[in-house]
């Protein structure tokens, strides 16, 4: 049985050095968490596992940037290596060596030799923006806990919720977005070059066209002569929208309104509702302190009428308040929420609670996207074929008029 040289932090922070007998990696690490330590380093006499700090290898970091996905795989294979026995440090340059992207192999890299130096991996993975708040918090937790691999799991799983569930909303309004724009499009070349060239013959009949053909022509013209001031005036308005939503008091304004529109309303309290539940139960169920759970709950989501409400609520328990009566005070969550909150603060569930509010609705905004997409295709169908159909309909009138 072979004796292992170790390195080891707990809870608290404190390194902790010695030699262990083992009969491999993964019985040492096993031995070390049960002291409640996460083992960081580990060696033999014969044969050292990890390079000296500070030594990893330089690498490009390239052209494109490092993804929520190539942030998720690493964490997933963090969390097989840990559980594997292999120490953290060993696992930090596995991921390195197997990013997707050398971006998040100098990332892996550069966190691997800040932990080398003595910070801790959750400090180690807040110098980068590429790692979410969520990811961080949990791994300040599983280093405190000694369950690491456990909540490194858990964050990869987040992770990967989140991101098909921003597919699948993607995907749902992909279609009608596409069918809009196109549907502009074919408005465009009708009005700008099909309506000019046939209207020009059927005028030099001298007949009188149908008040329909006559409106349709008239349209065509007025745009055709006005065309680059009302270019002018769209383009100026999508770039003032654009800009004025970079000031706080117009987003949250223009936010808050997008929470009524009938189907997109709907759409974002269920995603909303869904995303803070799964990491509010998450951080919770991981040891995280309310207030500090509340808060990283709250940068998962981009709505800042939602971000709002979480910040509402923070404060209200920061005060020593529930949190049921602050969840319950807007319409921005949907009320399934506030009411499972009160129950799950008074069993003393509440992570557990939140946990199937999340699951109750993602499968409801999975049915819900499924529903409206059944539904949108048909109607944008018909917009776009009334368009070129009302088209068709107002010159046939008129050349039935012109020949009498």
């Amino acid at each position: 049985m072979p004796n292992y040289t170790f390195t080891a932090r707990d809870g608290s922070g404190q390194w902790h050095n010695g030699t262990l007998a083992a009969d491999s990696a993964s019985d040492l690490a096993g031995t070390i968490r049960a002291r409640g330590w996460s083992l960081v380093k580990a060696e033999t006499a014969n044969d050292a596992e990890e390079a000296a700090p500070g030594k990893s290898r330089f690498r490009r970091r390239g052209i494109l940037p490092a993804t929520s996905f190539d942030v998720e795989m690493g964490l997933r294979m963090l969390s097989i290596m840990l559980d594997g026995g292999l120490t953290l440090m060993s696992s930090l340059k596995t991921c390195a060596d197997q990013a997707r992207r050398p971006h998040m192999a100098a990332i892996w890299d550069d966190v691997h030799d800040r932990v080398a130096s003595g910070m801790t991996f959750a400090a180690a993975l807040s110098r980068h923006a590429v790692f979410p708040k969520l990811v961080v918090q949990l791994s300040k937790a599983g280093e405190i806990s000694g369950t690491l691999d456990t909540v490194l799991d858990q964050a990869a799983e987040q992770l990967e919720r989140k991101r098909n569930l921003m597919v699948t909303v993607f995907s749902a309004m992909m279609y009608p977005t596409v069918t809009t724009l196109v549907s502009f499009a074919v408005a465009a070349f009708l009005v700008i070059k099909v309506i000019p060239e046939i209207s020009s013959s059927l005028i030099a009949s001298g007949r009188r066209l149908p008040a329909v053909t006559q409106a349709l022509i008239s349209s065509s013209q007025f745009v055709n002569a006005y065309l680059p001031q009302i270019a002018i005036i769209i383009v100026a308005s999508v770039l003032g929208l654009a800009i004025a939503y970079q000031f706080e008091p117009a987003a949250k304004v223009a936010d808050r309104y997008m929470l009524k529109v009938p189907i997109l309303g709907k759409l974002l309290r269920l995603s909303g509702t869904t995303i803070f539940s799964r990491g509010l139960s998450m951080l919770l169920e991981a040891g995280v302190p309310m207030i500090a759970a509340l808060e990283t709950a709250g940068s998962l989501m981009k709505n800042r009428a939602l971000i709002g409400r979480v910040e509402s609520a923070r404060r209200s328990v920061l005060a020593g308040n529930s949190l049921t009566r602050p969840l319950a005070a807007g319409s921005e969550f949907l009320p399934m929420l506030h009411r499972m909150v009160a129950i799950g603060e008074e069993t003393g569930t509440l992570g557990s609670v939140l946990n199937k509010v999340a699951n109750f609705h993602e499968k409801q905004l999975e049915s819900y996207i499924k529903r409206m997409t059944v539904l949108i295709e048909p109607v944008m169908t018909v917009v776009v074929g009334g368009m070129v159909g009302f088209v068709y309909i107002a010159f046939f009138m008129a050349l039935y008029s012109v020949s009498g």
